[in-house]
């Protein structure tokens, strides 16, 4: 009853699964070297893409530059002076409160820098 009988696993089985095992890891390594290949390939061109795009922002911007300038001497003084009468038009007619509080510009807060009468005191005239 000592005498256990020990098989060993047959030969084939172990070299067919060994082969195997081997071709995955062939398989991973040759994925890997693709992998770093195509990331390498494609970081040099985002980086020529970077460089090109650069090139045209430097000549762009020269132009940007006086688009700039123009909006902040000609609309920026337009749209101010419109809110402006919108918000003194708003003090003086309280039907066109709701409108105002719609777009958020409230007629005690005049753009200018000149403050003016608190907001609640068009809405708490009585109506005719």
């Amino acid at each position: 009853m000592d005498n256990f009988d020990t098989k060993t696993p047959a030969q084939p089985a172990t070299n067919g699964l060994q082969a195997q095992v081997e071709g995955l890891r062939h398989l991973i390594v040759s994925i890997l070297i693709l992998v770093v290949v195509v990331s390498g390939t494609f970081t040099v061109y985002l980086l020529r893409q970077w460089r090109a795009v650069g090139k045209e922002l430097t000549a762009y911007r020269p132009q940007a530059a006086q688009m700039i300038a123009d909006y902040q001497k000609v609309s920026v003084p337009v749209m101010t002076d419109f809110l402006k009468k919108v918000t003194d038009y708003g003090r003086t007619h309280p039907d066109f409160v709701p409108i105002l509080t719609r777009y958020n510009i409230k007629p005690g807060s005049a753009v200018g820098g000149v403050p003016a009468a608190p907001a609640s005191a068009p809405a708490a005239r009585p109506k005719k």
